[in-house]
């Protein structure tokens, strides 16, 4: 398989899997059965020997116990990392309210993320049935938490690796579709020619316009601050904590997400023009 399967591949799953579309079980309400949650994916292909996977180590940036894919997958060749952008119905339904997340995105961030891990689970399928073997990190038993907010396996950063994009003062990663979507990615033995990373610094799609700051509803974002430091992780977590719903459904989901700092801004489906 080469990436352009790949990518077609996944865009066929992504308009065809019913996960992709809001059940009558699971809706918030019965105006969203069938919203779609997901639009066509962003994929890009690293080296699993890209010098950049070991900077993920440095305590500056992640953690000096992060995994390398060899270590996820000791013949590893490839990296495989793909970005959802949310809908615009999702998108712009977020903007409506200053302080709550709209039922869209609620959906987007719960459901959302089944989709991404049955995207990963149909690529190794596929992989599996060419002869070759395939991991989902954040979805293995050995994805583990290392330390608050540091994991051995951080999707953002395999992203800006791979080349789908840099770092926002929000610290959302900024795409050429934007900043809202989820993010996943899979290990493989499979050699794929890596994809280009067109940019050279870390926050280089990034203006600091400022606007994450505005939307913010608890003001977790300070410009002054600067790209490395603009964001202050544990009042956004505590936000999100008091957010979070009863469970719904019949499947007992809770869900919780905010959002704010990646709709009504620049970046919210591009990259921003500085």
């Amino acid at each position: 398989m080469n990436v352009n399967e790949i990518i077609k591949a996944c865009h066929e799953f992504i308009t065809r899997a019913p996960e992709n579309y809001i059940n009558k079980d699971d809706a918030i309400r019965a105006d969203l059965v069938g919203m779609k949650i997901f639009d066509d994916p962003l994929i890009k292909v690293a080296s699993a020997e890209d010098p950049m996977f070991i900077e993920l180590r440095q305590p500056t940036i992640i953690h000096p116990n992060v995994m390398l894919p060899k270590d996820w997958l000791a013949d590893a060749e490839s990296v495989i990392s793909f970005f959802l952008p949310f809908t615009e119905e999702i998108r712009n339904s977020n903007t409506q309210s200053y302080f709550y997340p709209s039922d869209e995105w609620l959906h987007g961030r719960i459901e959302g993320q089944i989709v991404i891990g049955l995207l990963a689970d149909h690529l190794i399928d596929l992989l599996t049935e060419k002869g070759y073997h395939a991991i989902y990190p954040s979805g293995d038993s050995r994805f583990k938490m290392l330390e608050q907010f540091k994991s051995n396996w951080s999707e953002r950063h395999i992203a800006y690796i791979s080349g789908l994009g840099t770092f926002s003062l929000s610290k959302g990663l900024i795409t050429e579709r934007g900043v809202a979507g989820r993010f996943g990615s899979i290990v493989t033995d499979l050699y794929i020619e890596p994809t280009s990373r067109p940019y050279s610094t870390p926050f280089e799609n990034c203006t600091t316009c400022g606007m994450c700051a505005q939307t913010c509803p608890i003001n977790a974002i300070e410009c002054k601050k600067g790209v490395i430091f603009g964001k202050d992780h544990p009042a956004c977590s505590a936000y999100l904590e008091k957010l979070r719903l009863d469970p719904h459904g019949p499947n007992r989901r809770i869900r919780y997400g905010c959002g704010k700092c990646q709709v009504g801004v620049p970046c919210q489906g591009m990259i921003p023009r500085g």
